[in-house]
């Protein structure tokens, strides 16, 4: 009996062992992560959040990370944390002189007053120099009106290593002033709202959602994007070897957020608008207000800014590059050719 169960056994043992060798044999299927955008606080970049959505399915997975100030996203991309990230464009030079190669492939959005220099309404009195309620000094008080020139020698929040410093240096040269004029104090944008409201800043150096909200508190505005060109513009940019490993998901990406693009000037995104003021801390009335100050460049716009000579994203960052060579920024000028991909522009309608 024991004999005849042992025989019947020897097949299942054979087709076991069968199994196991197939099992060891079988190539292994590939893991293939989503891919990752790093995505900092600015209305501009609501779009694209509500495109990731848009594009993932069962077969196409994109992760978005939130952040809160700029510097954070440009270390994700440096160490590879991100496949891509939403960067201003002296940031995007800054990569690549870092470099991170940076590939821009999509112009999300130009500031046209979503980031400014804040300062303090009204007047700064002055005691000896130092700030004094009005009426505490009659024969030695002055008043001196907002302006660049009147923050010399001030107190000025500013995020460094980031878009808001070369907002500060380009407003600081175009006023005949340089950083050593003024007493920077290091800050993230994500501060810069609170840090207003201390009593030794006297300006900050903010962007949008923080702008517009310090803004309905009373703070003026000093020198804002609204008197740059392309230079304020924020892109989507991709690491040079993302371009081949995720041609299907940056495709489906790029593609949904222009279609999200808003139509005859009513820049309105419709699904998620809960969501999308809490992410901000806008009411409907500030999201308003603060669409008003970019523009949201279309499939057309994104082109021509990407293809043309004179006028477009070459030409910007060439300039760029050598005015950040300049302040300091760079210790050499950048080759900017090679820093924009238009392939996924292409194959839209």
């Amino acid at each position: 009996m024991n004999k005849f169960i042992q025989i019947r056994m020897i097949p299942a043992a054979f087709l076991g062992a069968l199994l196991c060798a197939t099992g060891l044999l079988w190539p292994e299927s590939e893991y293939k992560r989503p891919l990752t955008v790093a995505v900092n606080i600015w209305p501009g970049s609501e779009r694209l959040v509500m495109a990731c959505d848009a594009s993932n399915t069962k077969d196409l997975r994109i992760n978005l990370v939130e952040m809160s100030w700029s510097t954070a996203v440009l270390a994700a991309f440096r160490k590879h944390v991100v496949d891509a990230a939403v960067v201003t464009l002296d940031e995007l030079i800054r990569l690549e002189a870092d470099g991170a190669k940076p590939r821009a492939i999509l112009i999300l959005g130009i500031s046209r007053g979503s980031d400014a220099i804040m300062g303090h309404t009204g007047h700064r009195w002055l005691w000896n120099g130092y700030r004094q309620p009005k009426g505490s000094g009659p024969t030695m008080e002055h008043a001196l009106p907002l302006s660049m020139q009147s923050l010399r020698g001030k107190h000025i929040g500013v995020e460094l290593r980031s878009s808001s410093e070369y907002l500060l240096r380009h407003a600081l040269a175009a006023n005949g002033m340089s950083f050593q004029d003024v007493e920077v104090v290091p800050i993230n944008l994500a501060e810069t709202e609170t840090a207003f409201k201390e009593r030794g800043i006297d300006a900050v150096v903010t962007a949008d959602p923080w702008c517009t909200r310090l803004q309905d508190k009373g703070a003026t505005v000093i020198y804002d994007s609204g008197k740059m060109d392309l230079e304020f513009s924020r892109v989507l940019v991709v690491r040079e070897e993302v371009l081949r490993a995720y041609p299907r998901e940056l495709r489906s990406l790029v593609s949904a957020c222009l279609e999200m693009s808003p139509q005859a000037g009513s820049p309105v995104i419709e699904n998620g608008m809960d969501a999308t003021l809490r992410r901000e801390g806008f009411t409907p009335e500030q999201w308003q207000k603060a669409l008003q100050k970019m523009r949201l460049p279309d499939a057309a716009e994104n082109r021509r800014l990407f293809e043309q000579q004179a006028g477009g994203l070459e030409e910007c960052l060439k300039k760029m590059s050598a005015e950040m060579l300049q302040m300091g920024l760079l210790q050499q000028e950048v080759e900017v050719r090679g820093l924009f991909i238009s392939e996924f522009l292409e194959e839209l309608p």
